[in-house]
């Protein structure tokens, strides 16, 4: 949910000229907007994803931003677990959102097979905690 690209600059300019930013959303306008918002920037991508499908590479990502959309996911089990193949083996999901939605993010990053390995709680009225998929027993 890239929406019109508030994180998607920041997140570009923190990766650097070498690193890559691939944002992802479902709604067409807001893929117009940011496609024009960041024309000409070569480190990020931007693509039009279906809902439930996340669009994104086998083992080909440090980090995925989850910035207040899970609440849309018509199952977050079923979409955190289509996200676990997309990580490299250290990657990270990052989920922010406002703290009234914490607990049923939590609850399917469990369900899905994912540990919290640090969460920032100074931010107003929001979450931010850092999942990873958990060893195998």
């Amino acid at each position: 949910g890239a929406g019109l690209g508030y994180f998607t600059q920041r997140l570009a300019e923190a990766v650097g000229p070498t690193g890559q930013v691939v944002a992802t959303d479902i709604n067409d306008e807001a893929i117009h907007q940011l496609r024009a918002r960041v024309l000409g920037r070569k480190n990020i991508e931007v693509r039009k994803v279906a809902p439930e499908a996340p669009g994104l590479e086998a083992g080909a990502y440090d980090l995925i931003l989850l910035s207040e959309v899970d609440h849309f996911f018509g199952d977050r089990v079923d979409y955190l677990t289509r996200l676990r193949p997309a990580l490299t083996p250290q990657g990270r999901i990052a989920v922010t959102h406002l703290r009234a939605m914490r607990p049923p993010l939590v609850a399917a990053a469990q369900a899905a097979g994912y540990v919290i390995v640090s969460e920032y709680d100074d931010l107003p009225a929001h979450y931010l905690l850092f999942l990873r998929p958990a060893l195998s027993p």
